[in-house]
């Protein structure tokens, strides 16, 4: 966030920053992070009365250029109809804007929107004055496989998020569990396992719902306390979940492709 930060100040002093990629593996905490920046941002241009304006969307909700862009219009103030504008509109309303203001807009779950232009959204809103962007994304290749002129343009500052050590895993599931059981709840083995499972799988918010699967478990069996026992039940359940989450993707993917050649497929 430091490093962010420091890139971001310019906004401050010339009215735009450079541009950010922010990417690493899911649960590392990159939408937290950002969003933390966005409001440190938009309250220090209130302390010192600076027109920055922010806004946060995330493409992998809007799924296409269209809604994003809607979405950061919305966020920056303009009241959109639910139909009847078209993209041209939105994005002159866009640059009305940027007479008044310079604007920091994080786009989170970027790919969702990056290869479904000839244009891409990204390419058009970083060629815009007083416009800065932080680009969030799962992996790094995503801003490689940008055409070359949209990343000419981009120029973006790589920000990692490496995933959470072991220890720190484990520092973060013992204050969820002291804010949310009572004490003694969880066997100091059992939070400990659940931590190293985390880390394996390089998502603490596995562990959260680990956590959550294994405390609901053991209270619906009336047990008092949670063990490693629950804990590898728990994740033998979750690791399903996943397994269930990804063949409905599959699937979806399967019943896009085939409609296109137009067959339904039902299963």
């Amino acid at each position: 966030m430091k490093l962010m930060a420091q890139h971001l100040a310019d906004l401050f002093t010339a009215g735009q920053a450079r541009n950010l990629f922010v990417y690493g593996e899911p649960g590392t905490g990159k939408t937290v992070c950002v969003t933390y920046i966005l409001n440190e941002v938009a309250k220090h241009a209130v302390e010192i009365n600076k027109p920055v304006q922010t806004a946060y969307v995330n493409a992998g909700k809007t799924r296409n250029p269209y809604y994003t862009m809607e979405e950061i219009v919305r966020q920056l103030g303009t009241k959109v109809p639910a139909a009847g504008w078209q993209t041209f509109r939105l994005k002159r309303v866009f640059e009305d804007l940027l007479a008044a203001k310079s604007v920091l807009i994080a786009v989170d779950e970027v790919d969702s929107v990056l290869f479904k232009e000839k244009e891409p959204l990204v390419y058009y809103l970083s060629r815009q004055p007083r416009t800065t962007l932080i680009l969030i994304s799962n992996d790094v290749n995503d801003a490689v496989k940008l055409p070359k002129r949209a990343l000419s343009t981009l120029q973006p500052i790589l920000i990692p998020m490496a995933p959470y050590t072991k220890e720190e895993t484990l520092e973060i599931l013992k204050e969820r569990i002291d804010q949310a059981c009572t004490p003694g709840t969880f066997d100091p083995g059992a939070l400990t396992f659940t931590a190293e499972a985390a880390s394996l799988m390089k998502d603490v918010r596995f562990g959260f719902r680990v956590l959550l699967t294994a405390a609901s478990m053991a209270e619906k069996a009336g047990k008092q306390t949670v063990d490693k026992l629950a804990v590898a039940d728990a994740i033998q359940e979750e690791i399903k979940l996943r397994k269930l989450k990804q063949l409905e993707a599959q699937k979806d993917r399967l019943r896009k492709m085939t409609r296109t050649h137009g067959i339904n497929l039902n299963f």
